[in-house]
């Protein structure tokens, strides 16, 4: 009898870890949270890098896959070029990751096209990586939250940092031409025509179409669209009070207030402002690289790294490289602000840029809606709720190295990244939403090309802005056959 119990009694035994194993998820298919990261993707260093690569979030994706063993998080490999036609065909097919990076600007212009989640029920619930939180949300410094707001009132992204600019410029230079960091335009003009006598490139900059034009014939839009128009915000935006700055770009005059505005004759190309932008930036075109407009973007940083170019527009994504990179060999600084347009230089001038900062840089990230249809929703709401707590969201942008947290706690935060909150904390950000983001994606592919051609001596501003005009008119019409409330 012994000899029949013992093998009865194994199977039992045997029986009883299965199902229990079972009831527990052993050996059970796992949920699967994909994630775009942008270039917060994790990656080895390689042979061609000056700089360690960031690696931090193998180390969140342990850490919570340790936690939660039911889970396992993938990282999409790094996208070189053509994103945004990526992510329209991604989210198109209902084939994209979970996550996906997503620039602030374009929710207004994309939110009605259920393509991402609406997260604001699950910020108003408790973060449990957070101890004593109530609301996820309530982590966040407010204007950094709210920058992922959609025209609706809700939250569709996910913002958990803060971006910055500055004119970075090298000190021995600058001592041996015999010019300092300017504080007005004029100042900035005059040293850049001494830099060049003198045999260097003034100022490295690219406006190329291959991103170029994209980056700094943005950023040099935006903010001078804002010191230009500063006489005339209230009139845009239909109201008596002063327009302010915030920490958002474009916050007090958003899409649906320039389509209006646009649509009533308040604002276009014409203006007398838009043609003293352009103006100025063609006068300090001349102190830019020989065949800037056809310069490739990666060029701008090594002419100034490697002497050949004084000052440097760059973001605050650089300042990890700019610190470890064995190239650099003279000391550098960065302006405290962008000298500012005096009446003496413009007839529209007198206040300070805005600057060109704000929040979102590399941690901006929408749930695309398929996640639900997947059954993955709950976890990668949850793995996101993981990655911004701070004890976990400050050591992954410190390992970046170009970004400053956008929590409340900031403990451990990287110090070297305070000059740019401290522009953006003194000065804001600009009022006027910028054209990437403004209308349509059309009409913001034919102005770069415009602007392209304009400061390359191909057309003249009066041809300039009457292709932007007609641009600008027939993007109005299309949002507002969209978005008829916009007329209102």
């Amino acid at each position: 009898m012994n000899y029949i119990k013992r093998p009865f009694k194994s199977i039992l035994v045997v029986l009883l870890i299965l199902c229990l194993n079972a009831s527990i998820g052993f050996g059970a298919e796992k949920k699967v949270v994909k994630m775009y990261a942008q270039t917060l993707t994790p990656r080895e260093r390689l042979e061609a890098d000056r700089w360690d690569p960031p690696k931090y979030m193998w180390t969140l994706e342990k850490e919570y896959e340790k936690l939660h063993p039911d889970v396992d998080i993938q990282f999409v490999p790094g996208i070189p070029t053509g994103y945004e036609e990526w992510l329209v065909t991604q989210m198109t097919g209902a084939t994209s990751p979970e996550i996906v990076w997503y620039q602030r600007g374009y929710i207004a212009r994309d939110y009605k096209k259920g393509w991402f989640v609406n997260l604001t029920p699950y910020l108003n619930e408790p973060n449990p990586y957070v101890k004593g939180n109530k609301k996820w949300i309530d982590i966040f410094q407010p204007p950094v939250i709210a920058s992922g707001t959609a025209p609706d009132g809700n939250i569709y992204m996910i913002t958990g940092d803060i971006v910055g600019t500055g004119v970075f410029y090298n000190k021995d230079m600058f001592k041996k031409v015999g010019v300092s960091v300017p504080s007005i335009w004029s100042q900035f003009l005059t040293i850049q025509k001494k830099i060049k006598a003198a045999g260097y490139i003034p100022f490295s900059i690219s406006m190329d179409l291959s991103g170029g034009v994209q980056l700094w014939g943005s950023w040099c839009t935006r903010i001078l669209q804002d010191v230009l128009y500063d006489h005339k915000m209230s009139e845009i935006k239909g109201t008596k009070e002063p327009v302010k700055r915030t920490w958002k770009p474009g916050e007090n005059l958003p899409p649906q207030v320039m389509v209006k505005a646009i649509k009533n004759g308040k604002y276009g190309a014409k203006d007398p402002e838009w043609k003293e932008m352009l103006r100025i930036l063609k006068e300090w075109s001349q102190y830019w690289p020989s065949g800037f407009w056809a310069l490739p973007p990666d060029e701008v940083y090594r002419l100034w790294v490697t002497e050949k170019a004084s000052m440097v527009w760059l973001g605050s994504w650089m300042n990890k490289p700019v610190r470890f990179d064995p190239l650099l060999k003279f000391e550098w600084g960065i302006f405290p602000k962008i000298p500012r347009i005096t009446k003496e230089t413009s007839p529209y001038g007198g206040i300070d840029f805005p600057a060109m900062a704000g929040v979102g840089g590399v941690f901006q990230y929408a749930i695309a809606s398929s996640a639900e249809k997947r059954g993955v929703l709950k976890e990668t709401i949850d793995w996101m709720r993981f990655i911004t707590a701070p004890q976990n969201l400050i050591p992954l942008l410190n390992d970046h190295g170009g970004c400053a947290p956008g929590t409340k706690d900031t403990k451990g935060a990287d110090p070297s990244l305070k000059v740019y909150v401290d522009q953006m904390v003194k000065y804001g950000t600009e009022r006027i939403e910028p054209f990437d983001s403004m209308l349509t994606r059309e009409f913001v592919d034919n102005l770069w090309k415009l602007l392209q051609q304009f400061l390359a001596g191909k057309i003249d501003i009066e041809k300039m802005t009457d292709e932007v005009q007609k641009e600008m008119v027939k993007a109005a019409d299309q949002l507002l056959a969209q978005y008829p409330e916009w007329a209102k």
